[in-house]
């Protein structure tokens, strides 16, 4: 055998997703965090991080060029869900936190505040309407929401949207 020549080859048996993440994303995302892969039919099913990359690499000048990133292989949790085609691009939203029983806003419906912090308007008694100081959760992208909790807010309360 040649100097430099390969001693061993692998071919991987399970299905895995690779995705390449932005690298300033890196510390969002670790081992076993839930993700959501999105199939091109739309069917969307889950799986998990069975990997997150420390070697940020530059996408070349052909390709666009763009920020670095990181490798992360995803895991599906049935294999045989994803079909039986190769390659196949596919969209995977990652969690990066959950919360039970959280009452949720559309996040148009924050308002900043002159002070600092944010609120909500909502809808009382008699359709008059009046500012709610709230603490922001966790943010869901997907839809649009972000987690609301403090005095005042209450399930099923009415808040006002722009409607844009």
């Amino acid at each position: 055998m040649a100097p430099g020549q390969a001693v061993v080859s692998v071919t991987l048996l399970a299905r895995q997703i690779q995705v390449a993440l932005d690298s300033s994303l890196q510390s969002d995302v670790k081992v076993g965090d839930v993700v959501s892969i999105v199939m091109p039919n739309n069917a969307t099913l889950p799986g998990t991080v069975t990997y997150v990359g420390t070697v940020a690499t530059v996408p070349s000048a052909n390709n666009g060029g763009g920020n670095p990133t990181i490798t992360v292989d995803i895991a599906p949790n049935d294999p045989a869900a994803t079909g039986t085609l190769d390659q196949l691009p596919v969209e995977v939203w990652i969690t990066e936190g959950t919360a039970d029983n959280a009452l949720v806003v559309p996040v148009d419906a924050l308002l900043a505040l002159a002070g600092g912090g944010y609120a909500v308007e909502a809808v009382g008694a008699g359709h008059v309407h009046h500012l709610v100081g709230v603490s922001l959760g966790l943010f869901d992208d997907a839809d649009g929401l972000v987690q609301v909790s403090g005095p005042g807010i209450v399930a099923g309360m009415q808040v006002v949207v722009p409607n844009v």
